[in-house]
């Protein structure tokens, strides 16, 4: 129940004054269409069990008077969950990650080292994800980033 109760929380984020941050989980669930496709929908995210597929999105909000230059956002990856390589976006933004918490990269260019031996981060690696917004936010602008994980 810890874990549930963990992932549907607020997770914590870095951002300039002046955007205010609002974070939302969802469960990923494959639902049959009409014409008999597939499709994933975002659903509220009431219960989560292991195996479940969960997205984040995060939505930022100019809610000052001027422009914002350097928006950043990061946010951890929720323990007992594995990121779903290439899940994060955002629109306009510039996506790094951390498997360390300190540094971060493009995936292809981080590493980690597992029983002495350094090797090309995956998916389970992967401890959180950066988005920076090259370009300015003007005033009551406002737009989502988001990623997708498996809850272990």
């Amino acid at each position: 129940m810890r874990l549930l109760t963990t992932l549907l929380l607020l997770f914590p984020f870095a951002a300039l004054a002046g955007v205010s941050l609002e974070s939302a989980s969802y469960r990923i669930v494959a639902v049959k269409q009409d014409d008999g496709s597939i499709a994933e929908e975002w659903q509220t995210a009431e219960t989560i069990a292991p195996g479940d597929k969960i997205g984040y999105r995060v939505t930022y909000v100019n809610t000052g008077n001027e422009a914002v230059s350097g928006v950043t956002i990061n946010n951890p990856v929720p323990e007992s969950t594995v990121y779903i390589m290439n899940s994060a976006n955002g629109a306009g933004t510039e996506i790094t990650y951390t498997v360390d918490g300190k540094t971060y990269g493009r995936i292809q260019d981080l590493n980690v080292t597992e029983d002495g031996e350094v090797r090309p981060a995956r998916a389970k690696d992967i401890e959180g994800i950066r988005w920076v917004i090259p370009a300015p936010v003007a005033p009551e602008s406002q737009g989502y980033v988001e990623f997708q994980v498996r809850v272990d």
